[in-house]
């Protein structure tokens, strides 16, 4: 079934396309639907194990780069001063 590998990998090219996208435009990745394993019951076919391989290591490069970008963050949001509480307002009433 190697038509059935061949759309597997495609999607997960586009999935990697936009999660790229999303992170270099700084928007976040909810345009991109929930990861789902393809349905395909066959071993991948040598001729596309290369490919395979590549997208597998694009992934990891992606989800690098996305853990540190959230640690940048993480950094960036712990040097910001700290905003002191609102003092609330209190009432009590009471009638007698």
């Amino acid at each position: 079934m190697t038509v059935a590998w061949e759309r597997a990998l495609s999607e997960c090219e586009d999935r990697l396309d936009a999660a790229s996208a999303a992170l270099d435009n700084g928007r976040a990745p909810s345009e991109i639907a929930p990861f789902s394993a393809p349905t395909v019951a066959d071993p991948i076919p040598a001729a596309l194990a290369e490919r395979a391989r590549a997208l597998v290591a694009r992934g990891a490069a992606l989800e690098k780069q996305l853990t540190d970008e959230r640690e940048r963050i993480r950094s960036e949001l712990r040097r910001l001063p700290r905003m002191p509480r609102a003092p609330r307002e209190t009432r009590f009433e009471a009638q007698a």
